[in-house]
């Protein structure tokens, strides 16, 4: 029997949570925000990424966007690579390849670094307490809530669960 496709869940959305997402949008991060995740980033890194990194570069008009969580679980994964698994531009890796990311990649791709309050983190995890059949861990759901709130429909990433979740992926494949 086929498995049958189930809609992704919706939790209730507290009005608090729609406020802090209007004042998101109107104040700092505005309504071109493209969020970047995880996978993204390390995937630009990679030796030998073809896709990624020149995504990244040729981006013109977009103001990126990441969460406080991203950016720790980037660093983590970072840190505890294998050699050569992730390259910086001067050669960096592991933990050098962490500090150049926390103090360079971020900067220089002028990507705002949201620290999301305690409502949306506990909306957050109402919203994974819902969506098992997707597969998502914690950080990407907090990732997709964040995306939906800022009032977008497109996330920078490899993964497929996004799109399960009704999201557009970018790059996307040529």
């Amino acid at each position: 029997m086929a498995k049958k496709k189930q809609a992704p869940f919706v939790a209730a959305v507290p009005a608090p949570v729609i406020t802090y997402w209007t004042e998101q949008v109107q104040g700092a991060v505005g309504r071109k925000a493209f969020f970047v995740d995880t996978a993204a980033i390390l995937e630009s890194l990679a030796p030998n990424d073809s896709e990624f990194g020149q995504f990244f570069d040729e981006l013109v008009g977009e103001r990126l966007v990441t969460s406080t969580y991203v950016v720790a679980e980037t660093v983590s994964r970072m840190v505890k690579s294998k050699p050569r698994q992730f390259v910086g531009p001067g050669g960096e890796q592991n933990f050098a390849l962490a500090l150049y990311f926390v103090r360079r990649w971020l900067i220089d791709r002028n990507v705002v670094v949201l620290c999301v309050p305690d409502f949306i983190f506990e909306y957050a995890k109402e919203h994974f307490a819902g969506i098992e059949h997707v597969g998502c861990d914690l950080v990407d759901t907090l990732s997709y809530v964040i995306v939906r709130g800022l009032g977008q429909e497109r996330i920078i990433s490899r993964d497929t669960h996004f799109q399960q979740l009704g999201l557009m992926c970018y790059p996307r494949a040529s």
